[in-house]
């Protein structure tokens, strides 16, 4: 096995260590990522202990690289998990909860949802009503969630709910952590209009939560929510991308006879131009000691990318010509959805079907935040703009009117 820079600024990485447990482990992914969590290789910006080498956000990217040389399995972490559940964990959850989960989490073992919007609250999110109430050394969890990813194959979710009608509803809302196999649970998978079923509505009906599962204070969900779709936003930019050199591909099968060929060779020019706005920004964004500058270039990351995936969409479409949803197969793309083998890994876009990421590509400006909702962020955070006026802001959630 190759080896790489044993020193990175201040922190002495066991890196023969690792390597010798690695020769040993070849045929053992979940034993090899284990070793890679205990070295603190798995996160390296995490603290020393829980996956990580305390590192800033430099000399973590180098690392990254480092490590990707190795050529290492990937983790079978899901994208929720690995991203959003990963770095609340670290960030807000308790000893005892960063013990439980976080090992598992880099190994795989454990695969986990976000339970945050509802058929009545989607964009606007503080609205939610999922009820948590006080049940002595717990919570009893009464609702519904919708428009859920990967809940058919997660055993934990991130449980977002309001504990407290009386305070206006950003305040009144707590996070927590969900067993999805608890009583009460009832997950029912969504088909959608690519064939597939990678969400799913989720019934809560009296389910019990342990106080222990609670992420920071009674309360304070609305701030740790936050924290969970700025990560989202940032992971997500990348997660939507599909490699431009498809579209050369269609685009060399036209003949030059074509008069529609000069046009479509300048749509897959803007394309790249695109592709390469967002890569230096994405650069830009994980170079930043800054967080609440990588905030601002997430929600810019995150609509760029979104809308970048969409036209690159509608561009193969063009060169394809109508066959791209001829080919389309429903029946495959709902089979692959219910393998479980599917919850693993980040999602691939570039591995789908011309025809189910041109259906796919709809609803990525909705997913992971709309965005009208990013563009607010931009305009208010970047821009400076006015925010969007609020009525029901200082209202108790209790009195806000809902139809």
């Amino acid at each position: 096995m190759s080896t790489w820079a044993p020193f990175v600024p201040d922190i002495d990485v066991p890196v023969a260590e690792f390597a010798t447990i690695a020769a040993h482990l070849a045929d053992d992914v979940a034993g090899l990522l284990g070793a890679q969590y205990d070295c603190g290789l798995a996160w390296p910006e995490f603290d020393l202990g829980w996956g990580g080498l305390g590192l800033s956000a430099d000399a973590a990217a180098d690392v990254r690289a480092l490590v990707a040389a190795l050529r290492l399995p990937p983790s079978s972490g899901d994208f929720v998990a690995l991203h959003q559940v990963a770095r609340l964990i670290h960030d807000v959850g308790t000893d005892e909860q960063k013990q439980r989960f976080l090992r598992r989490i880099f190994t795989g073992e454990d695969h986990w949802c976000q339970l945050f919007s509802e058929p009545d609250a989607g964009s606007d999110l503080a609205g939610l009503a999922t009820a948590a109430l006080e049940d002595g050394n717990g919570w009893a969890v009464t609702g519904q969630k919708v428009w859920t990813s990967g809940a058919r194959h997660a055993n934990w979710s991130l449980l977002l709910a309001r504990t407290d009608p009386s305070a206006v509803k950003h305040r009144g809302l707590t996070m927590f952590i969900l067993d999805m196999s608890a009583p009460g649970v009832v997950v029912r998978p969504l088909r959608q209009a690519d064939g597939g079923a990678r969400f799913s509505e989720v019934f809560l009906d009296g389910v019990r939560v342990p106080d222990d599962l609670r992420i920071g204070a009674v309360g304070a969900g609305w701030a740790t929510a936050l924290k969970v779709l700025g990560t989202e936003r940032v992971g997500a930019s990348d997660v939507f991308l599909r490699p431009v050199g498809e579209l050369l591909t269609a685009l060399r099968q036209i003949p030059d006879r074509d008069p529609r060929k000069a046009g479509l060779r300048e749509e897959v020019v803007h394309v790249w131009i695109a592709r390469r706005t967002i890569e230096l920004t994405a650069a830009r964004m994980r170079a930043s000691r800054d967080a609440a500058e990588v905030g601002r270039l997430a929600s810019l990351a995150k609509v760029t990318a979104s809308e970048h995936a969409q036209h690159l969409a509608q561009v193969l479409a063009s060169l394809v010509g109508p066959d791209i949803l001829v080919q389309a197969d429903y029946d495959e793309a709902l089979a692959r959805d219910q393998d479980p083998e599917s919850a693993a890994g980040l999602p691939d876009l570039s591995s789908l079907s011309p025809a189910r990421f041109l259906i796919r590509s709809r609803a990525m400006s909705i997913e992971g935040g709309t965005s009208e909702i990013g563009r607010n962020l931009i305009g208010e955070r970047i821009l400076g703009l006015p925010p969007d006026l609020r009525v029901d802001k200082d209202k108790p959630w209790q009195e806000i009117r809902r139809t």
